[in-house]
């Protein structure tokens, strides 16, 4: 088998790996609860899940989505975030080869889906009142942004100016909707969040992004807020944040192509 079919194969199955961690990130971080002890359980007898049950994809596979204690349903969210990042790692690598902007984009798009995938679970849990995004992923983002921009594009400077960038981008709008409206618009974990992405990309992209995220934003959003038939319905933006740096991650030479074609 060629070196790189194994490269690519050892990728995917390191960002399975990280999908599973991620999940349990999703489950933890918002609830405040230690993401090493208790070991992972059944939500539904509490009994420990074994460590060969535990395993990426597969564990779910052989238990039929069923707890083997208890018989309880297993949410397929499980498996899917597991593919999901499995998928985005060994994209990142197609496209960026053996190099440290492999291990960067794969670093920031975990990030990007803690995030994201955590907002989105805590805005349909009925223990919370609106979607969380954990500092854990937007501030030691941040940092571990601004440490790649020692051996990768951007370099320190524009790293920082991209995470000032990042931050006032919607800090501003939230600052001036609660003003006016005397209601908060934004969530602080979304301009955290955008000033991570501004730590890893710099401030370029940034207009981009947050044009991009209320795009997809609005056309996911009023047909929910249509749905649900409440004005005030409370947006999971933050996904729709991620889902936007992502398709930068991969498209970055098309869009620079295109704003640069739109200015001109």
């Amino acid at each position: 088998m060629p070196l790189f079919t194994l490269l690519s194969v050892y990728i995917f199955v390191i960002g399975l790996v990280f999908g599973s961690f991620l999940n349990v990130l999703i489950a933890r971080l918002p609830k405040g609860v230690s993401i090493a002890f208790p070991p992972s359980s059944c939500p539904e007898c509490g009994h420990r899940i074994r460590f060969y049950h535990n395993i990426p994809v597969i564990g779910y596979l052989v238990l039929k989505g069923m707890c083997r204690d208890c018989g309880g349903k297993i949410s397929v969210k499980y498996p899917l975030v597991e593919l999901l990042t499995g998928v985005m790692f060994l994209l990142v690598f197609l496209k960026f080869g053996l190099s440290w902007y492999t291990l960067k984009y794969c670093v920031f798009v975990f990030l990007l889906l803690g995030a994201g995938l955590t907002d989105v679970f805590t805005a349909a849990d009925e223990d919370f009142e609106c979607g969380i995004i954990p500092d854990t992923y937007t501030l030691g983002g941040t940092l571990v942004g601004l440490l790649f921009s020692f051996v990768t594009y951007p370099d320190i400077l524009t790293a920082l100016i991209g995470a000032a960038a990042g931050f006032l981008s919607l800090w501003i709008p939230a600052w001036l909707y609660k003003k006016l409206r005397r209601q908060e618009g934004m969530g602080g974990g979304d301009i955290k969040l955008m000033m991570m992405i501004g730590a890893f990309l710099g401030y370029i992209p940034i207009y981009f992004i947050v044009f991009g995220s209320a795009v997809i934003g609005s056309a996911v959003g009023i047909p929910l807020v249509i749905l649900k038939k409440n004005k005030n319905y409370m947006i999971p933006f933050g996904a729709f944040i991620a889902v936007a740096a992502i398709v930068y991650i991969f498209f970055e030479p098309y869009l620079i192509s295109l704003l640069l074609r739109e200015s001109a």
